[in-house]
């Protein structure tokens, strides 16, 4: 397939390299640790008689994540160095070198660096260092806080900022076989900075120009770009394959849904799994007929950030050129209330036969998800995932530091959280005992779209979802409405808006599935 130019960002991702020496730098970044016994930076070198005189003053004594700018107190073509704390070297964990990596690239952008270098061998210059933390994986967490960091929405700006941090990081060690190893490895940072981005990109893209004919669009030119087969279907197509479910949600609007197919084949090899992604992409949740409250709606353009996710997940899973095959399903529409739009009280039919009493319009994320979990059968998964911000439920039960995953086979679930843990983005998994379908029950129909209360909201939704997966297909569902946007507690995470988590969650499932 001929190879298309992507989309152009608003966002410049910095240039990662990896060296035996560099110069031409502003600034060097240089890791202290601190000393248990006398509650100190530790470190050897050129730098030790500063780092003594930062001691003495209590400056600065390396806690985990503090960072220190001293301006041409740099060594060699450096001008400056910024020292960063990573606590007590036995309680160093992958994650505090991330949030670390985020403090630094704020302090780089605060000092506007062009062009920083980090000392490698710094960031293992103490004992007492978990085994497991080798020099590669420091270098590669480190790498991942510092680009994931890069980023900002400036799209419909007026007046743009022209610095948006430091162009190029330079990673240096004396180590030469380190440094090619690294090299690989900032490959895929760099891969998975990129997924991220266009994943927040979309999700915070406002929705009269983020419509589902946009995001159809903008998902062909990736696809064409990396190399992967996209189906687009219209709301007749729609019709055709009997999506009853999905096209009721998007019958009160003016804009036409569409259903977003993406499939990535791994070259050279036999017989691959296939994984099916499923993502709901409702490009504005207005609540429909039973419609929201109007303090922060706005945010209701991150309800399509199940589809955002997965569809950045797809890129960089290919990216990454991962070995199980990936059929990905976005199903996106708008819910909005008018004279043509699905009322409380109404029954219709889903896909695969069965039939739904409408109780809440606003419920409406499982109605899109069911027809085209159900459509993603055709493809013969091995496991089919889906991602949606399907309820607020999930943000009362588990706040914002972890997602809810909810399916029907728990090795499955485990591979998810597994990736997820790898990644230090959370996973939770919550019952799905058949009992909560009791709630669903209708009079008039096979089944509700909601209950009459609000308990357990989170479950019941996934319960919903259970209906429409054939026995014996390994199914499991995230629930990633508390983590969409929003997650002011990660150093290198926006402040305000798409968060783009569990990005490479599931690419990292679908390249170890």
């Amino acid at each position: 397939m001929q190879k298309h130019s992507s989309p152009k960002h608003t966002w410049k991702l910095p240039s990662l390299e990896s060296r035996a020496s560099f110069t031409g730098a502003d600034a060097e970044v240089v890791a202290l640790f601190q000393d248990a016994g006398k509650k100190a930076a530790a470190i050897k070198g050129s730098y030790s008689g500063l780092v003594d005189r930062l001691r003495k003053s209590e400056a600065f004594v390396a806690r985990t994540g503090s960072v220190q700018f001293v301006r041409f107190g740099g060594h060699g073509d450096a001008e400056s160095v910024l020292f960063v704390g990573f606590g007590q070297a036995e309680e160093l964990t992958e994650e505090k070198a991330r949030q670390a990596a985020g403090n630094v690239w704020a302090k780089l952008c605060v000092e506007k660096s062009r062009q920083a270098v980090v000392d490698v061998d710094s960031l293992r210059g103490a004992r007492g260092i978990k085994s497991g933390l080798t020099h590669l994986r420091l270098a590669r967490v480190f790498a991942e806080g510092l680009v994931l960091g890069a980023y900002s929405f400036e799209k419909y700006k007026k007046t743009q900022e022209t610095y948006h941090g430091p162009e190029s990081l330079v990673f240096v060690s004396r180590d030469k076989g380190l440094v090619q190893k690294i090299a690989k490895e900032l490959e895929q940072v760099s891969a998975a900075a990129e997924a991220v981005n266009i994943t927040r990109d979309w999700s915070n893209e406002p929705s009269n120009e983020g419509t589902p004919e946009y995001f159809a669009d903008q998902a062909k030119k990736y696809a064409q770009a990396q190399g992967l087969k996209c189906t687009v279907l219209t709301e007749a197509e729609a019709a055709r394959e009997k999506m009853g479910l999905f096209l009721a949600v998007g019958q009160g609007s003016t804009r036409e849904g569409r259903v977003v197919v993406l499939e990535y084949t791994p070259k050279g090899v036999k017989n691959p799994k296939t994984i099916c992604f499923v993502g709901k992409g409702v490009t504005f949740d207005s609540g429909g007929i039973s419609i929201k409250p109007s303090l922060r709606m706005e945010d209701m353009k991150h309800d399509m950030t199940g589809a955002a996710t997965l569809f950045g997940a797809t890129l960089l899973a290919s990216k990454w050129k991962v070995s199980n095959r990936i059929v990905t399903i976005l199903a996106f529409t708008e819910n909005m209330p008018s004279g043509d739009a699905i009322q409380p009280g109404n029954v219709v039919t889903a896909r695969n036969g069965k039939t739904v009493e409408i109780i809440n319009t606003d419920a409406e994320g499982r109605l899109v998800l069911a027809d085209v979990l159900d459509y993603a059968h055709q493809f013969k998964p091995d496991a089919i995932v889906d991602a949606a911000t399907l309820t607020g439920a999930v943000s009362v039960a588990l706040g914002k530091h972890c997602c809810a995953i909810l399916g029907n086979d728990d090795a499955l679930v485990e591979e998810l959280r597994a990736a997820g843990n790898a990644n230090h983005e959370r996973i939770w998994q919550l019952p799905l005992f058949d009992e909560y379908f009791d709630d669903l029950k209708s009079d008039y129909a096979d089944m509700k779209n909601s209950a009459n209360d609000g308990n357990g909201g989170t479950i019941r939704g996934a319960i919903f979802l259970k209906q429409f997966i054939k026995p014996g297909v390994k199914w499991a569902h995230l629930d990633i409405a508390a983590t969409a946007y929003g997650l002011t507690h990660l150093s290198y995470y926006p402040k305000k808006g798409a968060s783009g988590a569990y990005v490479r969650t599931l690419a990292q499932f679908a390249a170890d599935f």
